[in-house]
């Protein structure tokens, strides 16, 4: 069993480093919507109804980009502890071969 779990720490920063770009992206979506008046859209429903979409879209972006944060710090946790883990085995490797000597 163990022989089959491994883990790519570089694939883990890629996907961390990814999910921050998503957070950033969702930011500046969310910056630019509150700069958009809808005032000058048209009509009294047309402009009520763009109101309307920009509280529900910035409502939903807020938690999707909280949500994408959390995540980005928890995968970057998680990377972190397994190279930790590769380093201790590694040193732990280092002084058994150091000990066993010549075969």
């Amino acid at each position: 069993m163990g022989n089959n779990f491994s883990v790519d720490t570089g694939e883990l920063g890629d996907f961390m480093r990814t999910l921050k770009k998503a957070h950033e992206s969702l930011e500046e979506v969310r910056n630019q919507m509150n700069q958009v008046t809808s005032d000058r859209m048209g009509t009294t429903d047309l402009d009520q109804a763009c109101n309307d979409f920009q509280e529900h879209w910035k409502y939903g972006s807020e938690q999707i980009a909280e949500q994408t944060k959390k995540l980005t710090e928890s995968v970057s946790k998680t990377k972190d502890n397994y190279e930790e883990v590769e380093r201790s085995l590694e040193e732990v490797f280092k002084k058994a071969t150091g000990r066993a000597g010549p075969t």
